[in-house]
């Protein structure tokens, strides 16, 4: 702080003194100087601080249209999320489905393909005929025809047999040249009649690719003799004569009679049900 020289106090004495009504005139005309010196002396105040103003905000840059289409861009929906979880699962089933069929489909898929590869070369792809008799048409069934409970004769056993046996196994086994149903339109079948014998696959085919076969004539040939309920019922009881077949341990049904098959047959309708599973 500045110090104050004594005569400047002596004068600011006086000049108080002037102001409370004392030391006369002389005093008063050094008054004025007196209170400049006072007023010199004073301490200066700081200067009080100015509040800086605020620097505005920047712009905004605007949105490449890039950027612009990506917000204006439909997000996806709630439901989608659930779709998308549940795809793999989807996916893993499909596959599994494409590599293990049902097993209806893939019994009649290998009754084609046996078909195709055993028996239409003679009675053609369609079940025409040619060397071998005429199939489609509902002819097959006309010879073997569907079986209903109580029946005298079992067309899907006579069939089964046929097949195995062929023209000189049935003979053979049969101890007859007659097969196939009595009460066929035209008579019953006389083997040889036809001009060329039937060859004999139960050496060749297993009980499961014989009976594949069969169901694929039937269910592809029969024409109006058989509808759907009873193209689902032989197909039941085909497959679980297979399992009867197994479970007796039959691997070749050769030399089988018509007879012995349908006893067989009758234990795979009784096992898998349907409208055949009654017994004689």
């Amino acid at each position: 702080m500045t110090e104050v020289p004594e005569h400047l106090l002596k004068k600011a004495a006086e000049a108080r003194a002037r102001l409370s009504g004392e030391g006369g005139d002389a005093a008063s005309d050094d008054a004025p100087a007196a209170e400049a010196a006072l007023a010199a002396s004073a301490p200066v105040p700081a200067a009080a601080a100015v509040p800086a103003e605020p620097e505005p905000e920047p712009e905004p840059i605007p949105d490449t249209p890039m950027v612009a289409a990506a917000k204006a861009r439909k997000t996806i929906p709630v439901w989608v999320m659930p779709v998308l979880l549940f795809l793999p699962i989807w996916a893993i089933y499909y596959v599994g489905y494409l590599e293990n069929p049902p097993t209806t489909g893939g019994f009649a898929f290998e009754g084609e393909e046996v078909y195709a590869g055993s028996c239409a070369g003679c009675h053609g792809g369609g079940g025409a005929g040619g060397s071998g008799r005429q199939l489609n048409g509902g002819e097959v069934l006309l010879t073997f025809p569907v079986y209903t409970a109580g029946d005298a004769y079992d067309g899907l056993a006579g069939h089964i047999a046929w097949v195995a046996n062929g023209s000189a196994g049935t003979e053979a086994a049969e101890g007859t040249n007659l097969y196939g149903s009595a009460d066929r339109p035209a008579g019953q079948r006389t083997v040889g009649s036809f001009g060329s014998s039937m060859g004999g696959f139960a050496s060749s085919l297993s009980v499961e690719e014989l009976a594949a076969s069969v169901f694929h004539e039937r269910s592809q040939f029969g024409g109006d003799q058989i509808d759907a309920d009873g193209i689902a019922e032989e197909l039941e009881v085909l497959e679980e004569f297979v399992h009867v077949a197994e479970e007796e341990g039959i691997d070749n049904l050769g030399g089988l009679t018509v007879a012995e098959i349908h006893e067989l047959l009758q234990q795979a309708r009784g096992a898998g049900g349907g409208s055949e599973s009654a017994s004689e």
